[in-house]
């Protein structure tokens, strides 16, 4: 196999969707064009190697989970591992801009309605600031680190 699977599979993909398996992140990644298998079943080969990566211990920036009788790789940072299930309800205050470009999209029907119109802005704002906000998480797992630290 040739290398970098594992290299964008832990610094793009598992990083921009965690919590998938390691099928997916084959699958995924051959969608994007790369071949890097010389196998009969390329995908089964990538997904083979990533579990046995993370298993071995060989890549350090990725960890899985268990979970449903699967396992699903999150970034080794991540200090909360979401229920993949888990939808939690939230309240917030918009401006009147806000509402009426929310609105918009609904009218337009590009969406049913405006929960499923702002869910998607938050996702899609999340998506573009996913370097930032691996940053502040990686920060928070140092800070934990240090106070571990302290107190031992």
């Amino acid at each position: 196999m040739k290398s970098g699977f594992m290299e964008f599979v832990a610094t793009k993909l598992i990083l921009d969707h965690p919590g998938q398996t390691e099928r997916w992140y084959a699958k995924e990644y051959l969608q994007l064009g790369s071949n890097l298998s010389d196998a009969k079943n390329p995908e089964e080969s990538l997904a083979n190697t990533l579990a046995k990566q993370v298993r071995e211990g060989r890549e350090p920036r990725i960890k899985r989970i268990r979970k449903g009788g699967k396992y699903l790789y999150f970034p080794a940072a991540m200090t909360y591992i979401p229920d993949t299930n888990e939808e939690i309800f939230i309240q917030l205050s918009l401006s009147k801009e806000e509402l009426k470009d929310i609105d918009n999209l609904v009218t337009i029907e590009k969406f049913k309605n405006r929960d499923t119109t702002i869910k998607w802005l938050i996702q899609e704002g999340i998506k573009s600031n996913r370097d930032y906000l691996n940053k502040v998480e990686n920060t928070i797992s140092q800070i934990e680190i240090l106070k571990k630290r302290a107190l031992d």
